[in-house]
């Protein structure tokens, strides 16, 4: 059989690589908080049970020993990161389920195996599940990691935490309870924690595409895997496609693939004369009448960007207290900062006059 081939917008999904920064930080917490606390919060429940917890520790130790290895060389292993969240989101799973089974049979005193083969058929179907769900958003290309950003957190997800440990261990201090209806509230909260990570499972088709399209990788990514200290500075460029009429979808085509093998352009944004902002590009080209078609570079400027992302963190951050800042905004100040016409450094309606240009930076 032939290599399938990938459709543009499942192409852009896996090419939404977060840097090695975010993923160390996300990894470690992800690790500490939902393996290392809640995978043994059921241990710290009643009676304990050597079985259980040595069949919980040896995976999740392997799982913290990896971690730690790509938290030390985070660049270096850049490309095994999403298999490393893969498996983290198996281990979890695996956890909850066996600190369920934990307390169904050490702590409730349930008898057979009856509850171990439904919880292990469970198991096994919710894997499977978001194994193929995921794999089916991605090729929509509607999926996406879970990425956060380095200015803000959810609080959400931190209250979120503080409420489950607290309202885990002083449940009987605010109801009348017995100790079913604890364990039952604690398994249905591992239960829906497990639906989360699962769904991180995901990250593995990531992983399938970076070994198989290494290549492709490194044409939009060059220092992809390389040590920081062997990471290029390179100047990076926007550009914008100015046309009076809508731009065809042909016409965009032939535009990307004549300027979309350079590494060092983000994505085009199409525009209309009417939506752009002529005044400010006369400033830079005050002489050069504008064309029926045109194409306008835009060198990026990386400290203004991050500056006014903080501004934009410091503006919304209460407004988005609960959910974190979703993403839309983080793009809208993307769009704002590296499509602005006053970083313009080139124009041209001809198509060969632009990739020479960018071809003269490149080298």
């Amino acid at each position: 059989m032939g290599k399938r081939e990938i459709a543009d917008k499942e192409m852009l999904a896996y090419l939404r690589l977060s840097t090695p920064e975010e993923n160390q930080v996300t990894i470690f917490f992800m690790v500490v908080v939902l393996i290392d606390f809640m995978g043994f919060f059921p241990y710290l429940i009643g009676p304990f049970s050597i079985t259980f917890f040595v069949a919980a520790l040896v995976p999740a130790i392997i799982i913290n020993l990896w971690m730690i290895v790509y938290v030390l060389a985070p660049y270096k292993l850049e490309a095994t990161f999403d298999l490393l969240v893969g498996a983290f989101s198996i281990v979890s799973a695996y956890l909850y389920w066996l600190g369920s089974e934990k307390l169904l049979y050490i702590n409730l005193g349930i008898q057979g195996i009856s509850a171990f083969l439904l919880g292990l058929i469970l198991l096994l179907l919710l894997v499977t599940f978001f194994y193929f769900y995921t794999r089916y958003q991605i090729r929509l290309g509607k999926y996406k990691r879970n990425k956060h950003h380095q200015h803000h957190q959810s609080g959400l997800g931190i209250l979120g935490s503080v409420a489950i440990i607290i309202g885990i261990s002083q449940l009987g201090n605010f109801m009348t309870t017995t100790e079913k209806m604890d364990i039952t509230f604690t398994i249905g909260i591992l239960c829906l924690i497990s639906c989360f990570t699962l769904f991180l499972i995901g990250n593995y088709h990531y992983y399938r595409f970076i070994k198989s399209n290494h290549h492709i990788i490194r044409k939009v990514y060059p220092d992809f895997s390389k040590r920081k200290k062997h990471r290029r500075m390179l100047r990076y460029y926007s550009f914008a496609v100015i046309k009076e009429d809508n731009l065809k979808r042909e016409e965009m085509k032939a535009i990307t693939d004549e300027l979309g093998e350079l590494i060092n352009v983000f994505p085009v944004k199409k525009v209309t004369m009417e939506d752009f902002d002529q005044e400010r590009l006369l400033e830079v080209f005050p002489v050069k009448d504008y064309e029926s078609f045109c194409i306008v570079v835009m060198q990026d400027n990386q400290k203004r960007l991050d500056e006014e992302v903080k501004k934009m963190v410091r503006t919304k951050r209460w407004k988005y207290f609960f959910k974190g800042i979703p993403t839309e905004e983080y793009e809208k100040v993307e769009d704002r900062v590296l499509f602005d016409p006053r970083n313009a450094v080139f124009q041209s309606g001809d198509l060969s006059e632009v990739r020479s240009f960018l071809l003269s930076k490149v080298r």
